[in-house]
């Protein structure tokens, strides 16, 4: 630092104050850089702090910037000399620094802020952070993120110090589908360190071999989590009402079938098993439901209650072939069941699990071709030509003598007959074309199809018992009277 350059800043700091401007003002009209004032004055004071500039240059320029400082009218020197502008949302200078992370619902803020004393080997990158924070990147997202540094420069035993802030900061959001699987690991963790199979009371059938016959046990959309309050509705529904529901359906179906001899049981299962599908307590598409249970809750209750049906199931002494039809509820939820039913059954052979991506499954069982949906997305006077032609039932379509469609949604019985020649009132044809059949559902009337009127149908469950030679040979029926 040249005796020149300060003298040169002095008259800059001079011409300010005589002409009533700022210093980077004067600092231009004068020829230099805006910044010419500011930069000496950090050299200054830094050299005079480490004893490398003599007390006459440092007092030739300190005294004129404090007659400048008081002209300004920034007050005594003890107020801050120059305070660059900082982002608003950026808390004061720390003592040193601060790492943090709040979470809120699927939403969290991570955030590293220092002080004056940093390490010099401080948090500067949004990876440095994340990893300071330990988030787990399988968990968590970054949504955005901000890299912020500002000084603050204040006077202190008669001499400006400089203090320089760092922040780096991130929000997040959580993989939800990540979060679920670790929630349904969970689950199943805790259902496996405990369970004891249910004893029920079911009677064993004695198998006559000249007989080959399927007893099929459907009962769709029990929507489980459901919220039905009695005082709105006539009638209460919960949890624990639809699981004490589907149980003693089950048992009453497999009492009325022990009258028949079957080598096998088919099980869907899905359709809309659950009332939604999200954490927001939503259906798939979004729309808000009036939930029993937070969403784990009601998963664990879920398929542990499938868990029990099947080993209550299994007490007939027949294989027992699960097929997972997902729902317009519990699209997404309805896989994740069928994942851990997989899990839960892996090592049983007297249990199958299809749980395939397509929403429509197909079964056979000697002449007969049975199609599983939901209902609520196909159309349904394409199903017998979806039957024909999809390509894991184009196979059996000549195979087979007897075509059947088992849907759900609707929540009551109905059944269409197309024959091979189509009419307006679709009846019942010898032709031996497709059957479509709606099945019952034992749900609970809920707020929003009160409201809308659709009330009176039949509360059931349904089970057919199917010959692989002469296909449906019995469909029984456990009514529930509600009191």
């Amino acid at each position: 630092m040249t005796k020149e350059r300060i003298e040169k800043a002095v008259e800059i700091i001079n011409y300010a104050i005589q002409n009533q401007i700022s210093v980077k003002e004067a600092s231009v009209k004068c020829g230099f850089a805006d910044t010419y004032v500011k930069n000496i004055k950090a050299i200054v004071y830094e050299m005079y702090n480490n004893g490398t500039l003599e007390d006459e240059f440092f007092t030739l320029f300190d005294e004129a910037y404090k007659q400048y400082y008081q002209f300004m009218g920034f007050g005594t020197k003890e107020t801050p000399v120059e305070t660059k502008k900082q982002p608003t949302d950026i808390p004061p200078s720390t003592g040193g620094e601060q790492t943090n992370m709040k979470v809120n619902g699927n939403e969290a803020e991570i955030e590293w802020k220092s002080g004056s004393n940093y390490p010099a080997d401080h948090i500067k990158t949004l990876e440095q952070l994340l990893k300071a924070c330990a988030v787990d990147k399988n968990m968590w997202k970054v949504k955005d993120y901000t890299v912020n540094k500002w000084d603050v420069t204040s006077w202190k035993m008669n001499f400006p110090e400089t203090i320089q802030n760092f922040q780096v900061k991130a929000r997040l959001e959580r993989v939800i589908e990540n979060v679920r699987n670790a929630a349904i690991a969970d689950v199943f963790i805790d259902m496996i360190r405990d369970y004891e199979p249910p004893v029920f009371k079911v009677t064993p059938q004695n198998l006559d071999n000249n007989e080959k016959n399927l007893l099929e046990i459907s009962i769709f959309d029990l929507h489980i989590g459901k919220l039905a309050w009695g005082g709105e509705t006539f009638e209460n529904y919960d949890t624990k009402i639809a699981r004490e529901r589907f149980l003693s359906s089950i048992e009453k179906l497999m009492q009325r079938a022990s009258g028949f001899n079957y080598s096998r049981i088919l099980f869907p299962v899905g359709n809309d098993f659950f009332n939604s599908d999200t954490i927001y307590n939503t259906t798939t598409k979004g729309t808000p439901q009036d939930e029993d249970l937070r969403w784990q809750k009601t998963f664990n209750v879920g398929v542990r209650l499938l868990v029990d049906a099947i080993n209550m199931m299994k007490q007939a002494g027949v294989p027992i072939d699960v097929v997972v039809i997902p729902g317009n509820h519990d699209f997404e939820r309805s896989y994740y069941m069928g994942k851990y039913l997989e899990a839960w059954f892996n090592a049983d052979c007297m249990v199958c699990v299809n749980n395939g991506a397509s929403p429509r499954k197909y079964y056979k069982f000697g002449n007969v071709l049975l199609g599983l949906t939901h209902g609520s997305e196909e159309k349904e006077s394409s199903l017998p030509l979806l039957m024909a032609t999809d390509i894991e039932s184009k196979p059996y379509w000549s195979e087979t003598k007897f075509h059947e469609w088992h849907l759900g949604h609707i929540h009551r019985k109905r059944n269409v007959n197309y024959s091979t020649v189509d009419t307006k009132h679709r009846s019942l044809s010898e032709d031996l074309g497709v059957t479509i059949r709606y099945l019952s559902s034992l749900t609970g009337t809920e707020e929003w199809h009160h409201k809308k009127g659709f009330v009176g149908s039949t509360k059931a469950a349904d089970a057919f018992v199917w010959n692989d030679e002469f296909g449906l040979i019995a469909h029984l029926n456990t009514n529930l009277i509600l009191e």
